[in-house]
């Protein structure tokens, strides 16, 4: 190495650690796992996004639609799982105890039985009503929905042992091969049913071949927590709501406005949710962290640090707003009608930050301050979600949407205030 290699590296180094004296953060730790899951980020967003492409060219509006109203209400299903569980396991690794791992696995599986009755009924009715197409999709969804979740916990595993680089690589794999075979089937068939089938199965088959891959390079030991399962009930308690509300603007969209409408509006949240979920990432990054420290010591940088992050939001959220109809006109022209929604939307990426709070939360176990905010965010998402897109349209929806995550943002940062007095009172 040269001695001017040697001198820059050595000026990069004492800015990083003249900017962490500022900042009062680990960017070392940072921009090592953060270079990882920009990594994996990257990846998962170029895989949805060439599989947008595919879908916005090559299949129908209406069958886009029931497609993600089948998504949608697999993903609400999952809330009466245990969808706590890789939030605990995440936890529970961090703290050494691998054999957790294996647990989780078998817990996982044998909370998905719940959620496959409550699917294999809701087609029934569908049958009975009329719609073989989503009388067979819930059917599919009850013989397969269950295996997600466990084939995904190699996740926590990762990210609990800090092993960001390995969580990347295996992360991108995750999200690339169900894409790539989406992709596949879209050029053989546009059928809904089949559609359905294929998402599961590849994020199912990948999922259980990674976690394969974990057991294999990392071989967790025996020793296993005893409140995993206590921690992941309550967590999934936590969860049941949230999860909902999650999905459930798109089960409101079709009720209201029909397949075509929620195909539009599926698009026009589509880029601003892969921006929200690379830069989310923080919060994974974060919960180890959280978990080693204590509370009061993160606590005295935490406000600092989370409105320089939201300043850095409302930046990406307006060069959004400026790129979108060229984004649009270039990827997808057959979806013009929702660039209008789409520039709206981007003001839902600056109140993201709630995810810190969250994991700050979650970390330290505040259980009564978690329930609070997993009861109260989501209950008003929903009555609002209700209100303005059965009054106003999909403008409503999206409107509704921001709402939520402002919310959800200034109620985590009191519901923080409140366990940190709270705490004090205790000592």
């Amino acid at each position: 190495m040269s001695s001017t290699t040697r001198s820059l590296g050595e000026r990069f180094r004492k800015l990083i650690h003249a900017l962490e004296r500022l900042t009062k953060t680990d960017l070392s730790y940072i921009a090592k796992g953060g270079f990882w899951l920009s990594i994996d980020q990257l990846a998962s967003g170029l895989a949805a996004f060439m599989l947008a492409i595919v879908f916005a060219r090559y299949v129908p509006k209406d069958v886009y639609g029931n497609y993600r109203y089948l998504v949608s209400v697999f993903w609400i299903l999952t809330a009466f799982s245990l969808t706590g569980i890789p939030t605990a396991l995440a936890q529970t690794i961090a703290r050494g105890q691998e054999g957790t791992f294996r647990k989780s696995i078998r817990t996982s599986i044998l909370w998905g039985i719940p959620m496959a009755a409550i699917a294999a009924g809701m087609g029934v009715y569908y049958f009975i009503q009329g719609n073989e197409t989503f009388g067979y999709g819930l059917l599919i969804i009850a013989a397969l929905g269950p295996l997600l979740q466990p084939s995904a916990l190699f996740g926590s595993y990762l990210a609990g042992k800090k092993e960001f680089r390995t969580f990347a690589l295996t992360g991108a794999l995750y999200a690339a091969t169900p894409a790539l075979a989406l992709i596949i089937a879209i050029f053989f068939t546009t059928s809904t049913l089949a559609l359905i089938a294929v998402y599961l199965i590849g994020n199912i088959a990948i999922g259980a071949a990674l976690t394969a891959f974990v057991f294999i390079r990392y071989k967790p030991d025996r020793s296993e927590s005893t409140d995993v399962g206590r921690l992941g009930a309550h967590f999934s308690a936590m969860n049941l709501l949230s999860t909902i509300a999650g999905q459930v603007d798109k089960l409101i969209v079709f009720h209201y406005l029909g397949a075509v409408d929620l195909a539009v509006y599926s698009f026009a949240v589509a880029l601003p949710e892969q921006a929200r979920g690379a830069l989310g990432g923080i919060s994974v990054l974060a919960m180890p962290k959280f978990v080693s420290r204590p509370f009061h010591e993160i606590r005295k940088n935490f406000w600092s640090r989370l409105w320089l992050f939201t300043l850095g939001l409302a930046v990406v959220a307006g060069v959004y707003a400026l790129l979108a109809p060229y984004l649009f006109r270039t990827f997808f022209p057959a979806y013009m009608d929702a660039v209008r929604y789409s520039q709206v939307y981007a003001l839902a990426l600056i109140p993201i930050g709630s995810a810190l709070p969250v994991a700050l939360l979650q970390s330290h176990v505040a259980k009564r301050e978690l329930y609070i905010f997993n009861v109260l965010s989501p209950v008003l998402q929903i009555l609002v979600l209700v209100w303005l897109t059965s009054s106003y349209g999909l403008m409503g929806t999206i409107i509704a949407r921001i709402i939520g995550r402002t919310w959800s943002f200034g109620l985590s940062g009191a519901l923080v205030e409140t366990y940190g007095r709270r705490l004090t009172r205790i000592s």
